[in-house]
């Protein structure tokens, strides 16, 4: 009887944490994450990390790790991208590592836009740490407990994704579809799989100074919009940003959710974090850290949630500069 029960709390454990994947505020600092088809948008090379450390101020915090690294071929007008993530939650430390391998392929049908598709294939493990568990008879007697789980601690699965993404030099929309083939969450081997997740996201610079003074377009000050919206199974979010950015550093908030326009339970309103970032550019990095705010009293008890993200653009000196034009908002932001 006790493995009964057992098994029950472990399986709805498991679809619980299992269906959240891994979330991040600085959403455009983990492009091949976002989209496949933003492999190779940025020209060149280059080399993303991110960490988020969220709610570090109650016991079993969640940690995310992600880097991806993607490489652009003119002769091919293709990219290929490579991606690895670590995501621990909870007191229990599920974990959920993968490494994902991602093809991006574009076609320029104006002089300003390009339209790009892209594909990613993830294999991952999730993995469940049984000594974290306390069980009944351990407060009863204390010690070690006499149920002795048999589920596999770690659980492997396939999972296939698809994007596309119009931009230009100063905009970019995209759609994603993650989890194309719904990989099993179960640890028990019954028929559990994760719902489709559906993702559009948009970005577009603003100039707002015209003084010929500030030389270049590309040294002048501008205000960078970012939208996502994203949904899965009976849950979706919305993430809304405005970024001051100049040449030396950059600025923003972001506000999380979706006021007045729905309530999953009465009392409980889809609205989340306030969210602020700052950061440096300098040569061909970008350093940006941020800090979400939860907008209600749990503020103050989890401690709220913390990113850190690194950007590194290997540019190569020999590359024609109309190459370069294809570079979109945030590529490197």
């Amino acid at each position: 009887m006790k493995k009964i029960v057992l098994y029950g709390l472990l399986l709805l454990s498991s679809l619980k944490i299992s269906a959240q994947d891994i979330h991040f505020t600085q959403f455009h600092a983990s492009p091949l994450y976002l989209n496949p088809a933003m492999a190779g948008a940025n020209s060149d090379s280059r080399l993303s990390m991110i960490y988020r450390n969220q709610w570090w101020n109650i016991p079993g915090t969640f940690n995310s790790f992600l880097a991806s690294y993607d490489q652009y071929f003119d002769d091919f007008r293709s990219a290929v991208g490579i991606i690895l993530a670590s995501d621990n939650a909870g007191s229990m430390n599920f974990g959920n590592k993968f490494i994902g391998i991602d093809y991006a392929y574009d076609y320029k049908f104006s002089r300003e836009w390009t339209v790009s598709s892209g594909l990613k294939a993830v294999y991952g493990y999730r993995s469940l740490q049984f000594d974290k568990l306390i069980f009944g008879d351990q407060l009863i007697r204390g010690a070690s407990s006499s149920i002795q789980p048999v589920l596999p601690e770690k659980q492997s699965y396939l999972d296939l994704s698809f994007g596309t993404l119009l931009y230009s030099a100063y905009h970019y929309v995209g759609i994603t579809l993650d989890h194309l083939n719904r990989p099993n969450q179960s640890y028990l081997g019954y028929d559990s799989r994760l719902p489709i997740k559906f993702s559009l996201h948009a970005a577009k610079t603003f100039f707002i100074y015209d003084n010929p003074g500030y030389g270049k377009k590309s040294d002048k000050p501008v205000l960078i919009g970012l939208f996502q919206y994203k949904f899965q199974g009976k849950f979706d979010q919305t993430d809304m940003g405005l970024v001051y950015k100049t040449p030396l550093y950059f600025a923003g908030i972001y506000y999380r959710g979706i006021p007045l326009l729905k309530y999953y339970k009465k009392g409980y309103p889809n609205n989340d974090a306030i969210c602020l970032l700052a950061g440096i550019s300098y040569k061909n990095i970008e350093v940006a850290y941020s800090y979400d705010a939860t907008i209600s009293w749990q503020t103050y008890r989890t401690g709220g949630s913390n990113e850190i993200s690194v950007i590194y653009q290997f540019y190569n000196p020999q590359k024609p500069k109309k190459h370069r034009a294809k570079i979109i908002p945030c590529a490197k932001f």
